[in-house]
């Protein structure tokens, strides 16, 4: 077994990667998954899945009974998530090679669980409106971002749905680097994660 823990946290260097696809890394992955209170059981799309981290860490949680949709329009981050999948054996996940804005429409309203927006493609306002009518009542979708408009435009669409309950969360994360005179700690990009309960 590739991750033989209960704790979410799978390091980076053990997912099959490529430079071309964006990695949820660790510890904003921690992060996220705890804001999104999960259950086993749970039913739960991960858009934008990248190379999977966040569907793999979310599979672990919901366990055999719940289910996981890997959606990414990206070819190399399809073919990324089921080589991770497989490596992580992670039989729960569904991979989805499709727009996600095309995906979401033919979900039923008011029937997942959690919703994890990790990629919008530039449409962070059509998705979040979209995916926000998909939750059940007190379920969680959580939005991770690094760009500033793309906060912006979730917040809109949150208010213009008239979300209540919403969390924001800058994670700034410095990694550790031995030099031969000592150790550095070398920024990651800020990363923001907004939640907002149904």
């Amino acid at each position: 077994m590739v991750w033989d823990f209960s704790t979410p946290g799978i390091p980076e260097e053990l997912f099959i990667r490529d430079e071309r696809v964006p990695i949820t890394k660790e510890e904003v992955r921690v992060i996220a998954l705890s804001k999104a209170r999960l259950r086993e059981g749970y039913r739960v799309i991960d858009l934008g899945c990248g190379t999977g981290s966040i569907s793999i860490e979310a599979a672990l949680q919901v366990g055999r009974d719940g289910k996981v949709y890997a959606v990414d329009r990206d070819a190399t981050a399809v073919m990324l998530t089921r080589e991770n999948v497989k490596r992580f054996n992670a039989s729960n996940v569904e991979v989805i090679h499709a727009d996600g804005r095309e995906f979401m429409s033919g979900i039923p309203d008011e029937s997942m669980d959690t919703i994890f927006i990790g990629g919008a493609g530039g449409e962070m306002y059509d998705m979040v409106k979209i995916s926000y009518n998909k939750l059940k009542q007190g379920r969680r979708m959580v939005i991770d971002t690094i760009l500033i408009e793309s906060m912006y435009s979730a917040l809109d669409a949150l208010k213009e749905l008239g979300a209540k309950d919403i969390d924001i969360t800058e994670v700034i994360v410095a990694k550790g680097k031995m030099l031969s005179i000592g150790t550095m700690l070398t920024a990651r990009n800020p990363v923001l994660i907004i939640t907002v309960e149904k």
